[in-house]
């Protein structure tokens, strides 16, 4: 899986990590050709920001959260990192999803940006139950490999009101993907969720990005980036 780090300052990591995995028929360049990067340094925040190219045939090959576990989290954990947060765009978002239901333990939070919700017969099976919370308490289907696992794991988290791995979700308001990320919004916390004019396009990524970065919990690195310093400097 190629990756690309950018740190906040060169040659000095900050304590916080985030990683962010790109919509499906793109690239991690397009993050910057998009304004990403230049949008995150602009907030002064202190994080260093890690484009790992998850591909739509990590998901199809049923082995995307190992793949994240063993070519990017760990990796990130051994070089001292010690909050990871992870966010995609699309099938970034499922991507992501996919590995929080494994291994959310090892997060600090996750971004979903526009969320793929997954393929038309699971989210057809889910607004049949009449919503994923009454969905999540029929048999399960077993099927480890697909996105009923990530779905579970969030309808448990949400049923139970803790939230070890906080999830944040943003979408525009005419996303072609609409029907199925309100079933998952209607599990998160509202404050967690957030809308904006747009589609299912970069121009409305962009925007969404640039609105969690000045009021999503990221602001709060900043006080953790300076207990860190102090610790380090005793």
């Amino acid at each position: 899986m190629r990756c690309q780090t950018e740190l906040r300052q060169p040659g000095q990591r900050s304590p916080t990590l985030l990683v962010l995995l790109p919509p499906a028929l793109s690239r991690i360049e397009d993050f910057a050709h998009h304004g990403f990067i230049a949008a995150l340094r602009q907030q002064q925040l202190p994080v260093d920001l890690l484009l790992a190219d998850a591909t739509a045939q990590h998901v199809l090959d049923g082995d995307i959260a190992e793949q994240l576990q063993r070519q990017v989290l760990q990796p990130a954990q051994a070089l001292g990192y010690r909050q990871i947060w992870l966010a995609g765009i699309s099938i970034g978002a499922y991507s992501a999803l996919c590995y929080a239901a494994v291994h959310g333990a090892q997060l600090a939070g996750l971004l979903l940006l526009a969320p793929y919700p997954g393929t038309g017969d699971v989210v057809a099976e889910i607004r049949g139950a009449g919503g994923a919370a009454a969905w999540h308490q029929r048999p399960r289907v077993q099927a480890p490999h697909d996105e009923r696992q990530w779905w579970h794991w969030l309808c448990q988290a949400s049923a139970s009101g803790h939230w070890p791995t906080p999830v944040y979700f943003a979408s525009g308001n005419a996303d072609r993907f609409a029907a199925g990320q309100n079933l998952l919004a209607e599990l998160l916390p509202t404050q967690h969720c957030r809308r904006l004019p747009g589609r299912h396009d970069w121009a409305t990524w962009m925007a969404l990005w640039e609105d969690w970065l000045v009021h999503g919990p990221l602001q709060n690195a900043t006080r953790q980036d300076l207990q860190f310093t102090l610790n380090h400097c005793k």
